[in-house]
């Protein structure tokens, strides 16, 4: 089950669904992407609520989840919460970890809620994802960006196989090899590239996305992958 980026869709994995076989594969937009209708504001919570939906819908007891940065939230809330759910967690370029902080952000958070407490236009505050949002999307945004996920890895107990670009400037490295502490049962794959690197290098990927499906389907550990 491919569970997409922020901002992304159906067709973010379909290259990737399309070439793999021997299994079962389902893509879905979440809502308020693709072709998915925005409805209200939502949580991490509500996303990984609608997921266990469609499963139950298509009569889908267990799914390999198989996530790239905003679906990797999704997936290890679902991994942690509902584990009865899942069979194994890909995550890719993953996001959800608390980020490091250093000076330069705290000062943006300072001057932000000075220009507010003294009036001032603070429309231009924000990322350019942010600021290309509607206006429930916006609180959407705010609400997944600052739901984050460490608690969960902590729990997972299913097979991790985290694949992650070498050079990454969204989530960078530090993020995988933090996903590998937490989660007990991960291993991790680098890649050449940048926060896209299933797209990167398309063909391995997809290679990797097989075998570990495969593996963990008949039980392989995900240390062997």
């Amino acid at each position: 089950m491919f569970l997409h980026g922020w901002g992304g869709g159906v067709v973010s994995f379909l290259p990737v669904a399309q070439r793999l076989t021997g299994f079962d594969r389902l893509l879905f937009d979440f809502r308020g992407f693709g072709d998915s209708p925005e409805n209200g504001v939502m949580t991490l919570e509500d996303y990984a609520n609608e997921t266990l939906r469609l499963m139950d819908e298509l009569g889908i007891e267990k799914a390999v989840f198989v996530g790239h940065s905003f679906g990797c939230r999704v997936g290890a809330y679902l991994a942690a919460n509902y584990p009865q759910r899942t069979t194994g967690l890909l995550v890719t370029d993953g996001a959800g970890l608390k980020p490091r902080r250093g000076f330069k952000y705290y000062f943006r958070v300072f001057s932000y809620k000075l220009k507010k407490r003294l009036s001032l236009d603070v429309s231009g505050a924000g990322s350019q994802d942010y600021k290309a949002l509607s206006g429930q999307m916006k609180m959407t945004f705010v609400n997944i960006v600052n739901r984050y996920t460490d608690k969960e890895c902590a729990r997972i107990k299913c097979p991790v196989l985290v694949v992650w670009g070498k050079d990454d400037k969204d989530t960078p490295l530090y993020m995988a090899k933090r996903f590998c502490r937490l989660i007990e049962d991960s291993a991790l794959v680098l890649l050449e590239g940048g926060h896209f690197c299933y797209i990167e290098n398309f063909l391995t990927y997809t290679e990797i996305v097989e075998k570990f499906v495969s593996g963990v389907s008949y039980g392989v550990v995900c240390g062997s992958v």
